[in-house]
């Protein structure tokens, strides 16, 4: 026979024997794949269907290697091959087939490798290997718009266990992007039902139908109306699918729907359990058929509509309405600042909060762990938070073992007693219960500690005020008015007294805190507590008490209202016990959270802050629905008591700074990121190392680890993209220059604060005030007309024109006269001449067009709202000073000392002006001093481009050759600086996406 032949036979032969062992793994990777799951354990042979055919439509004889069709889930496919590419290819074939047995497309895939240790196992080996061994897979999904794909990750392959497969599986089954059609098809639901109720009742019967369900506006007690109507109708379909007895389906068949034969239904359904789900929705359907009958059958039959489309997608048992809708409802929360978690960011902070370390095996496994241990938010809005808090250890006590009995009993702790929560909305309160009862596989439960809390209600006297769960700073106990106000706050049907019912958080109570406080500041004649019905008084009220509660805490209101529900939670965690928080970016770097962060340091540890690089997560990818500001996680976990009192226990900890390089999209990929987070942060050192991210072959991010100096300094190397340049600023705050890749040497002067160096002047508000603006202040300023008019007394640079300022040398732009006040108002403004100086430093700088963080100005000026003066005695330290902060060295620090949350921008207060690290200037010898007055007179009338165009501005190297000579550098640094220079313009937080940066930094790579 010839030789080919004899190749091509062994060939078939060895292909035979491939396929062969690719079906015992298949067969094993199903049998696994039921084990991780607890509904999955004892399911039905139908559910995993392992290489059969006559399961996809269009080819009765294709068959995939497993087709996975619970019920509940849309059908998922996952396609296996000891050749990645192979797998990939079938995987991505599967998209958009139909399952034969009920129609549905087939939108997610699932890529595995086989690993080639597999190839001769048996299948009860094979099984047994799978819980230990690392997989690599891959996750397509096929996407609304026309052939249009997407691969998860983008290269490579992740890797993980069967149970970190199962989990991406069942969370990222539904694709975002179809969520979103059918959510959005919902939501107009919604709107068209509130709509037609509307339309039937009349302004004085809205009111009081508004009241029933405690909202204070019409438009938002019928939205609100229609968002417990639509909830109580998906439980009850939910409670039937998961054969909950004598409760019945919805009549999706039925055309038109009897509103008091449904109120019967749910009356049933409440007198079994599920109260805090029913009681307000029948409340408020009783008043409403009172009012409009016909109204009511309409509203209710587009709300059944909404619910048989969600049944039909799939969606039931996974879309979060409080998540999906509430927000989209809620009128105030941009005002009140409240603005709810999006499910992926509450799954990424679930999985870096709660770690399987945490607790040991045999712990997870108990189906009394919420009994003994708990999950707090006391800020849980509609419960985002505490549902993933939730789903993440139902998946650890699974992976340890759970089956569905425990199951249902961990839920039922959960709900009785693990899980607590508190807000100030009675709806977000109970749409934050709903969705932890859908989610409990029918499982009846009793009272829970999820709770509605008073704020205002006063006279506007401080006396009966209430403030929501800052009342927890005062007591372990507030009262629940959910309870007081439908008769039970839970699922059970009886409860010996309501009325004294309280949501209870002792201290050092909870073993977790997962929370989104609410962001809202007093400021610009705003109040924190700016929320809707509340009257000026009571708002006034809410403020006196606040501060009260907050006294001796480490919190400056300035920071808002964040910076409390931080210091509170740190008051309720147990030591050894992990808080996970949304914050806004200000908590890194403002002067105002400079005493939390101090408490974080000192009180904390195994401390990690997680930053999206600047811009990437605003918009609708922000980690907060409808923020358009920038946020960070904060995890760290409470030092235990016996650590902090052994000596040195009180050594600031340091911070492990992850960014990101775009936000978390997506449910199911977020918990891969938070994998990929946690894998870095195991593999890296002490302070000073960096180690990226990797999901598949992607770097999507890096950790870098620094030193605290425990007096709540700025994190400033959280959000740089380029590590090395936030070691670079970090030690130059401490007198180290180095350059990267070299020996540190020394910087050749002492290093202190700006306000050691220089006299900080006022704020603009001691200085005066602009004509036609609130008078206050010695001065009142008109806008100079011309350079000569700059010339004389009492001018001021008050306000930053990147159009006039782009030199080391401007002219003042303002010019004041004295308030008339009868005399005091002139020896205030003489206090304000003798603090006038001819340096200034800018307090909000735009790196995208404006050129100077410092500038001076010919004769002696007052600062103003964009400037503040920096005075000193030697007009040279001045000038050093001038050369200083717009060199590299100067922007470097600035930039990881100001406020970073807005790309393309940098905010310093006064206050933190104060602190910024600057060298003793007024301790260089005459001659390094004369040098530096010399380079300046010679440099400052030379144009400079835009501060994030450094690297390509020939000004900008001069200055730093004129600071290396002041300082008696060698001349080699400044190769070291235009690398640094690079670097810096190259920071998404530096160039803000600025169209004439990016060309440059093309232009000049």
């Amino acid at each position: 026979m010839p030789t080919f032949a004899l190749e091509q036979i062994e060939g078939q032969r060895s292909a035979r024997r491939g396929r062969a062992s690719e079906r015992l793994f298949n067969e094993a990777l199903a049998r696994a794949l039921q084990q991780t799951s607890a509904r999955w354990k004892g399911s039905s042979d139908d559910w995993f269907l392992v290489e059969q055919t006559n399961t996809l439509e269009e080819s009765a004889s294709l068959c995939p290697d497993i087709l996975l069709r619970d019920g509940e889930l849309p059908p998922l496919v996952i396609e296996t091959s000891y050749q990645g590419a192979d797998a990939d290819g079938d995987a991505e074939a599967r998209l958009g087939k139909k399952t034969i047995s009920d129609g549905l497309e087939i939108n997610t895939a699932l890529a595995v490798w086989i690993p080639a240790r597999f190839r001769n196992l048996s299948v009860k080996e094979s099984t047994e290997a799978l819980y230990a061994h690392v997989l690599k897979y891959a996750l397509f999904q096929r996407l609304p718009s026309a052939g249009d794909t997407r691969r998860f990750p983008a290269g490579g392959y992740l890797e993980g266990t069967v149970f970190d497969l199962s989990a991406l599986l069942t969370a990222a089954v539904l694709p975002k992007e179809w969520v979103d059609v059918e959510t959005d098809e919902v939501a107009k639901m919604v709107e068209q039902a509130a709509s037609r109720l509307e339309r039937g009742l009349s302004q004085a019967r809205q009111l009081e139908l508004a009241s029933v369900v405690y909202q204070r506006t019409p438009l938002k007690g019928l939205r609100t109306t229609m968002v417990l109507w639509l909830n109580a109708l998906l439980t009850q379909q939910r409670l039937y699918k998961q054969e909950v007895a004598g409760i019945s389906a919805l009549p999706f068949a039925d055309l038109q729907v009897d509103p008091v034969a449904q109120a019967r239904v749910w009356r049933a359904i409440l007198a079994l359990n599920w109260r805090s789900i029913f009681e307000p929705a029948v409340d408020v359907l009783d008043r409403s058929l009172g009012m409009d009958l016909r109204a009511t059958a309409d509203s209710l039959g587009l709300l059944m509509q909404a619910v048989r489309r969600m049944e039909l997608a799939r969606l039931g048992p996974h879309v979060h309405v409080g998540a999906e809708l509430f927000p989209k409802l809620s009128e105030d929360r941009k005002r009140a600042a409240a603005f709810y978690t999006q499910p992926p960011t509450a799954e990424l902070l679930a999985g870096l909060t709660i770690r399987p370390s945490d607790l040991s095996a045999s712990e997870w496994q108990r189906e009394d762990l919420f009994r003994r241990r708990s999950l707090g938010d006391l800020a849980c809005g509609t419960g985002t938070l505490l549902r993933a808090g939730y789903l993440r250890v139902q998946a650890l006590h699974e992976r340890a073992g759970g089956d569905l009995a425990s199951v249902r009993g961990l839920h039922r702790g959960a709900m009785e007693t693990g899980l607590v929560g508190t807000d100030v909305s009675p709806i977000a309160t109970h749409l934050s219960s709903s969705s932890l009862a859908a989610i409990g596989l029918g499982e009846p439960y009793g009272d829970t500690k999820i709770g509605w809390v008073d704020v205002g209600g006063s006279d506007g006297t401080i006396a009966g005020v209430k403030t929501g769960a800052l009342e927890f700073f005062g007591a372990n106990a507030v009262s629940d008015l959910f309870t007081q106000q439908f008769g039970q706050s839970t699922g059970a049907a009886q409860v010996e007294d309501v009325t004294k019912h309280s949501v209870v958080v002792e201290a050092y109570s909870l073993d977790w805190v997962l929370m989104n406080p609410p962001y809202s500041r007093t400021r610009g004649g705003q109040s924190a507590f700016d929320i809707g019905g509340l009257s000026p008084a009571e708002r006034r009220a809410c403020q006196t008490r606040w501060g009260q509660l907050v006294q001796g805490e480490p919190v400056n209101r300035k920071a808002g209202m964040a910076a409390s529900f931080l210091a509170l939670a740190s008051k309720k965690v147990k030591y050894g016990g992990r808080i996970g928080f949304v914050l806004p970016l200000t908590a890194a770097f403002a002067d105002s959270w400079a005493v939390t962060r101090k408490m974080i340091e000192r009180d904390f540890e195994d401390i990690t802050a997680v930053v999206v690089s600047a811009g990437q997560a605003l918009g609708k990818k922000a980690l907060s629905a409808d923020t358009n500001m920038e946020e960070m996680l904060l995890v760290a976990k409470r030092r235990r008591l016996e650590d902090t009192q052994r000596e040195g226990g009180d050594a600031p900890a340091p911070i492990h700074c992850a960014t990101l390089r775009r936000p978390p999209a997506r449910l199911g990929e977020a918990g891969e990121i938070a994998r990929a987070i946690l894998v870095a942060l195991e593999g890296i050192g002490g302070v000073g190392s960096t180690r990226p991210i990797f999901l598949g072959d992607e770097e999507i991010g890096h950790v870098a680890v620094f030193a605290a100096g425990g007096e709540g300094a700025p994190w400033g190397p959280l959000g740089v993209v380029h590590s090395e340049l936030a070691f670079v600023a970090d030690a130059l705050c401490r007198g180290i220059l180095p350059p990267i890749g070299k020996t540190p040497v020394a910087l050749g002067v002492e290093m202190a604060t700006i306000d050691d160096v220089f006299d900080v002047g006022p704020t603009h508000h001691t200085i005066g005030h602009l004509r036609g603006n609130a008078p206050i202040g010695a001065f009142e300023f008109y806008p100079v007309l011309s350079s000569s008019d700059a010339i004389g007394t009492d001018r001021a640079l008050w306000a930053a024109d990147s159009k006039t300022q782009y030199q080391l040398l401007v002219d003042p732009t303002h010019k004041g006269s004295v308030v008339l006040d009868g005399g005091s108002a002139q020896l205030h403004a003489e206090e304000m001449r003798r603090r006038s100086s001819t340096l200034f430093y800018a307090r909000g700088l735009r790196w995208t067009s404006q050129a100077l963080s410092a500038t001076m100005t010919r004769i002696p000026a007052m600062g103003g709202s964009s400037w503040t003066s920096l005075g000193h005695v030697d007009e040279r330290v001045c000038r050093a000073g001038a050369l200083w902060f717009n060199a590299t060295f100067g922007l470097l620090i600035r930039w990881t000392q100001g406020q970073r949350t807005q790309a393309g921008r940098s905010t310093v207060q006064i206050g933190a002006i104060k602190k910024i690290p600057c060298p003793r200037l007024d301790t260089l010898d005459d001659a390094a001093l004369n040098r530096a007055s010399e380079a300046f007179n010679r440099l400052s009338l030379q144009t400079l481009r835009p501060t994030c165009q450094s690297h390509a501005d020939a000004g900008r190297h001069e200055i730093d050759a004129a600071v290396a000579d002041m300082l008696g550098l060698h001349p080699s640094i400044l190769n070291d600086l235009e690398v640094l220079r690079r670097l810096w313009c190259e920071e998404p937080s530096v160039h803000g996406n600025n169209q004439t940066a990016l060309r440059l930094l093309e232009e000049t790579a």
